[in-house]
């Protein structure tokens, strides 16, 4: 089991909900006013806890933070 397996688990077992597209929206609005908002969607992805539909509007939004 990887690290972040171990995480991903120990946060299900805590209750720690994922974040919804509403509250991605408004952090990422929040980030556009210092102009990291690219930085944050990467952030998001990489470490966050996404519903389905948040990681798609990240998607369509940042695409270049796929890469």
């Amino acid at each position: 089991m990887t690290h972040g397996e171990i995480l991903r688990s120990d946060a299900d077992q805590k209750g720690i909900p994922l974040r919804t597209l509403d509250q991605v929206k408004a952090a990422l609005a929040q980030a556009k006013k210092n102009k990291a908002d690219a930085k944050m969607a990467r952030l998001m992805l990489r470490h966050g806890r996404l519903t389905d539909e948040a990681i798609l509007y990240i998607g369509d939004n940042y695409p270049t933070v796929w890469e």
